[in-house]
């Protein structure tokens, strides 16, 4: 596993509810994601419910997944420390201008962080999604997710249709193959 993907399940996995060091977080750390969701996008079980979504704007605003209904959607949960992380904001960006036309939207959840710092990282690293912040780190598990980043890809009508764990190539045949199913419908 490459160092930065490393760090960031390791940095997650504290946060998550073990403390930084010994044994804790090395046993956090080991439990890894199921590999079919692992650096490529897995169908989401049928039977599953598509999980409630709250956060905050960066105006403060509340908003929930119903606020972006009616437009394929895909929920990412990321954090300005996390390396693949931010890799992947640059591909959003080419995924929002190579599907405009069918009115994806990409919605970047920011997991924990100050909205200073997420600001910052936003002049530094353009975004063209919408961002929203979960400063108690309670969507991310929620999601069923365990490590940064975690990405949903939700139809139009708001049922989640695939979702992968970490580092991910979003402008990759397969990963397009998959979009173009909930794009078309």
């Amino acid at each position: 596993m490459p160092p930065n993907r490393r760090r960031c399940l390791q940095l997650l996995a504290g946060a998550l509810g073990g403390t930084w060091g010994g044994h804790a977080l090395a046993r956090e750390a080991a439990a890894s994601p199921p590999a079919q969701v692992v650096g490529r996008l897995a169908p989401w079980p049928a039977r599953q419910a598509t999980p409630a979504l709250k956060a905050l704007a960066l105006d403060g605003h509340s908003r929930s997944l119903p606020d972006f209904a009616g437009a394929p959607l895909i929920l990412n949960f990321w954090a300005t420390y996390c390396a693949p992380c931010r890799l992947e904001m640059p591909q959003f960006n080419q995924l929002l201008v190579r599907h405009q036309a069918q009115g994806l939207r990409v919605l970047a959840v920011n997991h924990g962080e100050m909205p200073a710092r997420v600001l910052q990282f936003l002049q530094t690293v353009p975004f063209h999604g919408d961002v929203l912040l979960d400063r108690s780190q309670t969507q991310l598990p929620a999601w069923g997710g365990m490590a940064l980043p975690t990405s949903f890809v939700i139809d139009a009508q708001g049922r989640v249709r695939f979702w992968h764990m970490g580092e991910i190539d979003w402008l990759g045949a397969d990963v397009q193959a998959a979009l173009q199913t909930v794009l078309q419908g």
